[in-house]
């Protein structure tokens, strides 16, 4: 039984001591990040909401509250929490509610399933609850002389959105930004993957889907998504 996939299970006792973080979470944030994230949901609990001021949270972590706004701000970008309502006259705070995100979890970690093997499975240990988790977010699966032909995107098939294998995690996660984007195939953002790497590609879609949103508010909308991407992306400096 793969152990990365499962959820952990208490007594009602054991549980109250307890905060459960998706190791999708884990594996995609900063420390600030992950360190906001968890006080959010242990002061929320999985169902529940929480009213927290960004002075409040950052005495608790010993961290500025300019640092905590910052940080707050990329979780709700992340789509990890949510900000559903405000509490207060003379000081105004926040009622914050996390995000489930158990199937995406699930989901991620079957994607790599289905192509990865584990470093104990490589050295004929039939364990396969140890990972080389540093690995997966670095290099595609599988041997180097075949990662070099996955990396040639020009010679991949099957690039559309619909019919798209990610090689490995950046690959996953581009393909849900393609998703955002309405692009119909992947060879645009894999291409710029490899040109400007994964940072880039995610801050230019991240602030895209921004975008859109303001525009919404304003009654407008982002014609062509992918060509306002290509525009931010641009301003990056390529890694190769």
């Amino acid at each position: 039984m793969n152990m990365q996939n499962e959820k952990p299970q208490f007594n009602s006792e054991n549980k109250k001591y307890f905060t459960i973080v998706p190791n999708y979470v884990i594996e995609h944030s900063s420390a600030y990040e992950l360190a906001v994230y968890t006080y959010l949901k242990r002061v929320a609990g999985e169902d529940g909401t929480c009213w927290e001021s960004a002075g409040n949270i950052g005495r608790k972590l010993n961290a500025d509250p300019k640092t905590i706004r910052k940080y707050l701000k990329v979780l709700l970008k992340k789509n990890l929490i949510e900000k559903v309502g405000i509490k207060g006259k003379t000081k105004p705070t926040a009622e914050y509610k996390i995000v489930k995100i158990w199937e995406l979890n699930s989901k991620h970690y079957q994607e790599k399933d289905k192509g990865n093997y584990t470093l104990s499975q490589r050295k004929g240990n039939e364990s396969p609850n140890i990972r080389e988790n540093t690995l997966l977010d670095k290099v595609p699966f599988g041997n180097k002389e075949d990662n070099d032909k996955k990396m040639n995107y020009k010679e991949r098939s099957n690039l559309s959105i619909k019919n798209f294998k990610p090689n490995n995690n950046h690959e996953y996660l581009c393909h849900e930004m393609a998703k955002k984007l309405e692009e119909t195939n992947m060879s645009f953002i894999l291409s710029a993957l490899k040109k400007y790497g994964f940072e880039a590609v995610q801050r230019a879609c991240d602030d895209t889907m921004e975008m859109s949103k303001i525009k919404k508010r304003q009654n407008e909308e982002i014609i062509n998504k992918g060509a306002y991407f290509n525009e931010i992306l641009k301003r990056s400096k390529p890694t190769n």
